[in-house]
């Protein structure tokens, strides 16, 4: 028989799957195993502190799902917690790596907002008074500084005279 490589795949979605959860309750820290084979160390007391605040119960915990953690609460119930914010937690390259593409998102955004807004023959303060918004809104907006809540979004898109699918759809 020939020898044959060692060889590694991975699923391209590998890095939000959970395939193992080790659980040290004495340090209250969750070991996480991904998809892609990487291990991350979470404390319980940041997924805690994350929301609102509970006492998670490290003696009851689901993994019956790669993409969802279900750990019980003290006083009842479960929490859901889903397997990028364990990853984000626990994953410093991960985390970066998010931030930068939710930056590039915002960025592509205020791109098509802005680019909409020429088409219009809007200035920023015209635009921000036909959607009842500040020009400073817009601004940061058109930056990528921020986001806009979906109600500021539909007025924006009205203003635009588009539909918020349009103002909101990737080119």
């Amino acid at each position: 028989m020939p020898a044959t490589k060692a060889r590694t795949i991975t699923l391209p979605e590998g890095s939000e799957m959970m395939t193992c959860v080790r659980v040290d309750g004495k340090n209250r820290k969750l070991h996480v195993l991904f998809g892609d084979g990487t291990w991350v160390c979470v404390s319980v007391d940041k997924i805690e502190r994350a929301g609102k605040p509970v006492r998670l119960d490290l003696d009851r915990i689901e993994l019956s799902d790669p993409h969802v953690l279900l750990i019980g609460v003290k006083d009842g119930g479960q929490e859901e917690i889903p397997s990028d914010f364990i990853r984000y937690l626990g994953d410093p390259e991960f985390a970066r790596s998010e931030k930068e593409k939710e930056e590039l998102s915002r960025r592509a955004f205020g791109n098509r907002v802005r680019r909409l807004r020429e088409q219009a023959e809007l200035t920023q303060l015209e635009l921000a008074s036909r959607a009842h918004v500040s020009r400073l809104t817009i601004l940061r907006i058109e930056n990528g500084q921020m986001y806009a809540r979906t109600e500021t979004l539909r007025r924006i898109a009205k203003a635009l005279d588009t539909s918020l699918a349009q103002l909101i759809a990737a080119d």
